[in-house]
């Protein structure tokens, strides 16, 4: 990924940066984004690279979503390097697929259904944990609200979702039979925010 645009407007929302961490497998494509300008704020185009610099973005994107139910065990197989971020400056990046976890899928036509997770994240010396039941947001998608532990001090005094809404971590099955998955995470602690993403199969 090189650039992104606003689906509807057409408009940039990040450029100039590069990738690292590609994978692809299948129906799921996923990488970091680094040392790129996010325009998300104005929405301008006016060349001034002071705007907006994005130190770091984690992606994943699905060539094809299920077409009917999804239920299985989902275990991990790859992730990007997990990254803390603090006051706009990368402070920490772990290492490449150290990030893992595995979902257990239950979402329904109609919706209503549920995913169980549990991630476990190594960065900046110390291994942070994610569990939940994430609630289905639409025929392929859910989003949940964490408990966030760590081996270390970064969660003294909790650490939260910075999704949006507490919810750290946001998910997408993939392939016409639901046979992958992938999730980005993000949450707050006391070394910063951190974020990542981790893809899965059943």
């Amino acid at each position: 990924m090189v650039e992104l645009r606003d689906g509807s407007t057409g408009r940039k929302i990040v450029e100039k940066g590069s990738s690292t961490d590609v994978g692809a497998s299948d129906f799921i494509a996923w990488g970091r984004w680094i040392d790129g300008r996010s325009k998300a704020r104005d929405g301008s185009e006016d060349g001034d690279d002071s705007k907006g610099k994005l130190a770091t973005l984690h992606y994943f994107t699905a060539t094809s979503t299920p077409v009917g139910a999804t239920s299985g065990l989902f275990t991990s197989f790859a992730s990007t390097s997990p990254t803390v971020q603090s006051n706009g400056n990368l402070v920490a990046t772990g290492t490449v697929d150290s990030a893992s976890g595995s979902i257990t899928a239950s979402l329904k036509l109609q919706g209503g259904g549920s995913a169980n997770y549990s991630l476990t994240v190594p960065v900046a010396g110390q291994t942070f944990s994610l569990t939940g039941v994430a609630t289905q947001t639409s025929l392929s998608g859910f989003a949940g609200v964490s408990v966030i532990t760590s081996t270390g001090a970064a969660c003294q005094g909790g650490c939260t979702g910075s999704l949006g809404n507490n919810i750290s971590v946001i998910g997408q099955i993939a392939g016409s039979q639901g046979t992958q998955a992938g999730v980005v995470y993000g949450f707050n602690s006391r070394l910063g925010n951190v974020s990542g993403v981790i893809v899965f199969k059943r």
